[in-house]
């Protein structure tokens, strides 16, 4: 258990989340990767910008990893295809600079968390004791 007092409150929030809530935390951290790597694609830190990237890559890996096929059926299967086609437009963002491709991943990442928040109010009608407003959200920094 960590003693930083954030990577506690961090700790709480993702281990008293809902599935819904760790898939729209998720989606949260890959937004601001990207928002990171395009950040330093403009200042033109390469470093940073890959790292950034990777992270971004890493949250869409393991989003992957966590869908269900046998009990998500068809949009399950179509999610799979989405995060293939987000890995594979990442790693051309970061191998090409390309800030166009940066923006179309942070498009269809906002659009994923868009529904998945409109899911998570639809199905959860008592609030979460550390939910989190647009307003009041901080984004979360991880290693890769």
């Amino acid at each position: 258990m960590s003693h930083n007092p954030f990577d506690s409150y961090l700790e709480s929030q993702i281990y008293g989340a809902s599935p819904v809530r760790l898939v729209t935390i998720l989606y949260r951290a890959a937004l601001d990767s990207l928002d990171a790597a395009k950040l330093h694609l403009a200042s033109g830190d390469i470093r940073k910008r890959a790292e950034a990237s990777t992270r971004a890559s890493n949250v869409v890996a393991e989003l992957t990893q966590s869908l269900n096929l046998d009990q998500g059926g068809e949009i399950a299967r179509n999610l799979l295809h989405l995060y293939d086609y987000l890995l594979f437009r990442i790693h051309q963002a970061n191998i090409n600079s390309d800030l166009n491709a940066y923006d179309e991943c942070i498009q269809l990442l906002s659009t994923l968390l868009d529904g998945w928040q409109s899911v998570g109010e639809a199905t959860d009608s008592s609030p979460h004791p550390y939910s989190t407003t647009e307003h009041d959200y901080q984004p979360i920094e991880f290693s890769a």
